[in-house]
């Protein structure tokens, strides 16, 4: 007989099963006999065992060490290769074409594959927070604009910065993988809240005098922008 932990539960009506992790749980209501809950598992073996066998072939395809794969940053293709080393970095070799990314895990690391993906993370976020930077400090002089109090880079699921009334700016992660020009409509998109905190007519005056293509940039990121969450899928 299968190996399976039992959950009773009093608002349950019907027994079911769940496979997660390997691993089999029933839920069902109390008053059902355990005799019966194993002579209904018995009809249901096939299907449990072909969930436990696709979900043992992802988990090897998971923790395999990663061989190359290709990005994008700023929307110029980036070719990565993976590796077991001394140390876990990255290496940015920029000068060839396609530029070159070198990603090196340790050999201790137990889950290798959630390393590469934090140092190739830890890479997008240095490349784009540098330019960020660059730009802010053009935009705010032009724009005549004091530098904001704090600038972070996070990963957000809706929105591709945002300003708050503390003067600090936080910019999408993903957009590392966007062109130039659309960066910029979103720094001075969120240079332009310092001073209105709205998306009022003023506001938009105010990015339309410092960007005057902000609708071609934001017709990109409707068109484009659900595209860049893919830019840390791998390829074994």
């Amino acid at each position: 007989m299968l190996e399976y932990t039992l959950k009773r539960s009093r608002r349950r009506k019907t027994v079911a099963i769940k496979v997660q992790q390997q691993t089999l749980t029933v839920y069902a209501p109390y008053g059902v006999a355990k005799q019966y809950i194993e002579q209904w598992l018995a009809t249901k073996q096939d299907w449990i065992a072909h969930q436990i066998s696709k979900q043992s072939q992802q988990l090897d395809t998971r923790q395999r060490p990663l061989q190359s794969s290709q990005i994008q940053l700023f929307d110029t293709p980036l070719s990565v290769q993976f590796d077991i080393g001394k140390t876990s970095r990255w290496q940015f070799f920029s000068t060839q074409s396609p530029a070159l990314l070198h990603i090196s895990c340790s050999g201790r690391v137990k889950n290798i594959y959630a390393m590469y993906q934090t140092q190739l993370e830890d890479f997008m976020r240095e490349q784009l927070e540098h330019y960020i930077e660059m730009r802010i400090q053009q935009y705010c002089s032009v724009m005549g604009e004091a530098l904001p109090n704090n600038l972070k880079i996070t990963t957000y699921k809706r929105r591709w910065g945002s300003c708050n009334q503390r003067r600090e700016l936080t910019f999408n992660l993903l957009l590392a993988s966007a062109p130039h020009w659309v960066i910029d409509y979103v720094v001075v998109h969120e240079l332009a809240h310092m001073k209105y905190l709205n998306h009022s007519a003023l506001f938009w005056q105010r990015v339309s005098e410092f960007y005057p293509d902000y609708k071609h940039a934001t017709q990109w990121l409707k068109q484009h922008g659900g595209g860049l969450q893919w830019v840390f899928g791998y390829t074994v």
